[in-house]
């Protein structure tokens, strides 16, 4: 965190086939990347802990865990992303929310966390791979 600008590094992201800096016509996987939000602002920051949970095969976060507030560079330390999706955009400041499985700390439990901010930059160096989704 520096000031209004939060800076994410990530072992790699998955940058879609469609996006303008992406030329190979495939969805590609790149190395380490950073992501940083600039003038922003934590709206939430949320763990759903399941330790306490007993006796069910299959557990849904939001019904059976207990909701934390936890700080959102305690979450975010080890946090895999797997799911992102804009909540709400304007000309000033979009919504965000980033779903993912905590760090082992947190005993790779579900967590969210929901970021306002101005902009977004996005790095990174290159391509090592194909997305794990893209076909073949």
């Amino acid at each position: 965190m520096e000031g209004q600008n939060l800076a994410l590094t990530f072992e790699h992201i998955d940058i879609l086939s469609n996006h303008p800096m992406n030329d190979t016509g495939l969805n590609m996987c790149t190395a380490k990347a950073r992501i940083k939000f600039i003038d922003y602002e934590i709206k939430e920051s949320i763990l759903y802990d399941t330790s306490k949970v007993e006796g069910k095969r299959k557990i849904i976060a939001e019904e059976d865990a207990q909701e934390f507030k936890i700080p959102i560079s305690e979450l975010l330390v080890d946090f895999e992303v797997l799911k992102s999706e804009e909540l709400q955009v304007s000309e000033e400041f979009f919504i965000q929310r980033f779903d993912g499985i905590a760090s082992q700390r947190y005993n790779s439990d579900f967590g969210y966390c929901v970021i306002k901010y101005q902009t977004i930059v996005i790095e990174w160096d290159e391509f090592i791979d194909k997305a794990w989704f893209e076909d073949g």
